[in-house]
């Protein structure tokens, strides 16, 4: 390790080693574990188990999750167990939803985006959030540095929080299924076209 500086990515070779080590556990566990395959992301991995059998499936989830714990403890990711899911994902910990909802909030083209809907299914999504919560809240800097017409001004946009499924979070709304993830936007989409919202 180069001895810390801020919040800078990890040198290539410990992104490819924590991806190496990862992988090793996942493919010993997946074949151990019928109905099991892992998938793989720019700034994830993830097993998943939903095809296995629940109870096994479970069991196996818990013992991954111990183990990349414990063998990933010296790299700079997070190593999840979704019960719900039936997932145990491995992220880069400067990789966040929450990260990336302030920094498409701040693009200048994206300033004064009057609506603001984020989504979302797990406590992953309570950074995304917590995020757009804040930028809502949260003066804009003035463009530029020049003359300064919306420093101190707050952004005038409505931002919506939704999880799916009832929890404790940081989200104002919340839906019980995708089913009414899929209505909810319907309903927006009518608004969008008609300006009425109907009956929901």
């Amino acid at each position: 390790g180069g001895g810390g500086r801020g919040v800078s990515p990890p040198p290539a070779t410990d992104s490819n080693q924590w991806r190496q080590e990862a992988k090793g556990v996942m493919h010993w566990f997946t074949t151990r574990t019928n109905g099991s395959y892992s998938r793989w992301q720019q700034s994830a991995a993830v097993w998943c188990y939903h095809d296995a059998d629940p109870d096994f499936g479970r069991y196996q989830g818990k013992q991954m999750h111990l183990q990349l714990v414990q063998q990933l403890a010296q790299y700079p990711v997070t190593v999840v167990h979704s019960l719900s899911k039936r997932t145990v994902e491995v992220r880069i910990r400067a990789v966040n939803k929450g990260l990336t909802v302030d920094a498409i909030l701040c693009q200048p083209n994206n300033r004064q985006a009057d609506f603001v809907l984020c989504c979302g299914d797990d406590h992953s999504d309570e950074y995304m959030f917590s995020a757009a919560i804040a930028r809502a809240r949260a003066p804009l800097p003035a463009l530029g540095g020049g003359s300064g017409e919306t420093k101190g001004a707050a952004p005038s946009r409505r931002t919506f929080n939704v999880t799916v499924g009832r929890k404790p979070s940081r989200a104002t709304l919340y839906v019980e299924d995708t089913r009414q993830v899929l209505f909810f936007l319907g309903a927006l989409t009518q608004h969008a076209i008609t300006g009425t919202l109907g009956q929901m």
